[in-house]
C-alpha cells in the first residue's frame, strides 16, 4: 500500500513538473534578432535621400519633350545610386539572422535596375512614372529604416 501511495505521489510530481515545463516553454520565447547597425542605418538614410533627390530633380528641372529626360542624361546618376544599393545589399547579406532586411534590399535593387532599364528602352520618363517610382522607393527605404529601428529597439528596449 505504501508503495502505491509513493508511486501516485511520484506520478503527480512528474505531471506537475511536465506541466510547469510546458508552460515555461510556451510562456518564455526567445526571439533572435540581428544586431542594430548605426552605420547601415545612416547609409540607408543617405541612399534614400539620393534617390529622392534624383527623382525630384528630374521632375522639377526637365521635361519629357525635346529629349529632356533622355536616359543618357541620367546614366551616371543611375550608376551612382546602383552602387549605393549594392552596398546596402552587401551590408545586409553579411549580417547573421538578417534575411528580412536582405530581402528588402534585394527587392529595392531589382526594382532600381528594372526602372533604369525601362528608362533606357523608352528613353524618357513621364511625370506620372517619376512620381510612382519615387513613391515606390520611398516605401522601400521606409521599410528598411523600420527594420533597422526594430533591431535597435530589440537590442536596447526603452525603459
Amino acid at each position: 500500500m505504501k508503495n502505491l501511495i509513493t508511486q501516485t505521489r511520484n506520478s503527480k510530481l512528474l505531471l506537475i513538473t511536465l506541466l510547469l515545463a510546458t508552460f515555461a516553454m510556451y510562456g518564455c520565447r526567445v526571439t533572435i534578432v540581428p544586431e542594430y547597425d548605426a552605420a547601415l542605418s545612416a547609409d540607408i538614410e543617405e541612399t534614400s535621400r539620393k534617390v529622392d533627390w534624383f527623382y525630384l530633380m528630374m521632375l522639377e528641372t526637365t521635361s519629357p519633350e525635346n529629349d529632356g529626360r533622355a536616359y543618357n542624361l541620367f546614366a551616371s546618376q543611375y550608376v551612382d545610386i546602383e552602387v549605393m544599393l549594392n552596398s546596402l545589399l552587401n551590408q545586409n547579406k553579411i549580417k547573421p539572422l538578417n534575411q528580412n532586411s536582405t530581402r528588402i534590399a534585394e527587392i529595392t535593387l531589382e526594382l532600381w535596375q528594372k526602372y533604369k532599364e525601362e528608362h533606357r528602352s523608352d528613353n524618357t520618363l513621364s511625370n506620372g512614372l517619376i512620381k510612382l517610382n519615387r513613391k515606390t522607393f520611398s516605401d522601400l527605404f521606409y521599410a528598411m529604416q523600420v527594420a533597422e529601428k526594430g533591431k535597435e529597439l530589440a537590442t536596447n528596449p526603452p525603459e
